[in-house]
């Protein structure tokens, strides 16, 4: 099986993968980003894209929800256009065999990077 060395973003080298791992459909490494803000933003899309979810389950009318929202994104220092940081155009993987593969709906959290490969 090849193992993801290297996580790119947009075509470049954004982290270092190590501890691979890989259980149907789901794959996790631990994640050390050259660019430390990157993977903080990251984490926090993350955060905020389980906050939603959660959001959702709660049934609130429009208004509430989006007023929680965005307190959620100002809680997080994020966007709007920083929640497009997971579209899964923007990420791959570097297997060490040269191989470059896709990585789909991205998720960081306390280090680890899982993603549906």
């Amino acid at each position: 099986m090849r193992t993801p060395e290297k996580l790119l973003f947009k075509g470049k080298i954004a982290a270092s993968l190590s501890k691979f791992s890989y259980e149907t459909p789901w794959a996790s490494a631990y994640a050390e980003f050259i660019d430390d803000s990157l993977g903080v933003k990251l984490s926090n899309c993350t955060t905020f894209l389980m906050y939603d979810l959660d959001l959702e389950e709660m049934d609130l009318p429009d208004k509430e929800e989006e007023v929680l929202w965005e307190k959620k994104l100002t809680e997080l220092g994020l966007t709007h256009k920083d929640l497009e940081l997971d579209k899964d155009e923007f990420w791959s993987v570097i297997c060490d065999d040269g191989t470059i593969d896709d990585v789909r709906a991205i998720r960081y959290t306390n280090g680890v990077l899982e993603w549906r490969a």
